[in-house]
């Protein structure tokens, strides 16, 4: 491929409480700020929604980008819904960012840079920010975010779940996982790295993440427990998946491995994220009451239930 002339297309996907009037707010931020890109635009951009919404989205959103295609596809969960967008975009390299997500307006100069100086890499993932409204506000940001995150440009083990672009032809080899929930994207970085692929982590790629206080982020780490065992229950080949198998009893042990990496993703990190170092202490406090959030989601993959009523699809 010509890296030089490679093209790019950008999906929009909505992976939260879509179909309320807030998500079609939060929409029109992102989309915006698309709008506003400095640079070259992107070859391709495509809003993707279920079928379902057909005739529902606000006629003032569809056309807030002219060369905007909106994508109806017959599907529900973000990640099918992502995996059908790959098949039907055209671009070489596809940006894929959720639609709650804001990019910074150097976003597709930044990452046609990174394309540039590294082609070989199948994902480049973009850092993610809340909006950093209290200190508590930032500090979860930096918990919940800051997991690929190597403290500067490089490579990672972690694919951004909400804004990442990758080379088409590795997604298409290894997509999204479907019907185990809404946080199971490990399996496929974990499949770009046994396909020897390299992911990239980039730290002027922005997006600052809407935040809704402790209510999403329960659901999150909910969301975030389940996926932890129930992947790993699926696919035996992740890390840590025979501890996991042990059953309940891992529980403890899998809380206490979960919050030692966070404690070393905030030491790494948190600068970078906009905490200072004297709330460091709250930062670390948080690490273990975040974690003890995710066992209702752990004991709900056990027990072979769904993850039950969520925000996320």
């Amino acid at each position: 491929m010509d890296h030089k002339s490679a093209s790019l297309s950008v999906i929009v996907v909505s992976d939260y409480a879509a179909g309320e009037e807030k998500s079609w707010e939060d929409l029109r931020r992102a989309l915006r700020a698309w709008k506003d890109q400095e640079g070259t635009p992107a070859d391709e951009f495509i809003l993707v929604e279920s079928s379902r919404f057909k005739g529902q989205i606000p006629s003032d959103v569809l056309g807030m980008i002219p060369n905007m295609t909106v994508l109806y596809l017959d599907a529900e969960s973000s990640y099918e819904l992502k995996n059908l967008s790959v098949e039907a975009a055209t671009g070489d390299w596809l940006a894929i960012v959720d639609a709650d997500c804001i990019p910074q307006r150097s976003w597709l100069q930044v990452l046609r840079a990174a394309i540039a100086e590294y082609p070989d890499v199948a994902a480049v993932s973009a850092k993610t920010l809340y909006p950093g409204r209290s200190r508590v506000e930032r500090i979860l940001g930096l918990l919940s975010r800051s997991y690929l995150d190597p403290g500067r440009r490089g490579p990672t083990r972690f694919i951004s779940g909400n804004a990442a672009c990758f080379r088409r032809e590795v997604y298409r080899r290894h997509p999204l996982p479907v019907g185990i929930g809404a946080f199971a994207s490990r399996m496929q970085s974990e499949a770009f790295l046994r396909d020897h692929a390299t992911l990239l982590f980039d730290p002027e790629l922005v997006v600052v993440h809407d935040f809704e206080g402790w209510p999403m982020e329960w659901d999150i780490r909910r969301n975030h427990g389940y996926s932890t065992v129930i992947t790993r229950l699926r696919d035996h080949r992740l890390p840590y998946a025979r501890l996991v198998r042990a059953g309940v009893i891992a529980i403890p042990f899998i809380v206490a491995g979960k919050t030692l990496d966070s404690i070393r993703d905030c030491l790494r990190c948190f600068r970078q994220y906009n905490v200072k170092m004297y709330e460091l202490p709250l930062a670390l406090a948080l690490t273990v009451v975040t974690h003890v959030l995710e066992i209702p989601g752990m004991l709900a993959a056990y027990r072979g239930w769904s993850i039950g009523a969520t925000a996320y699809r």
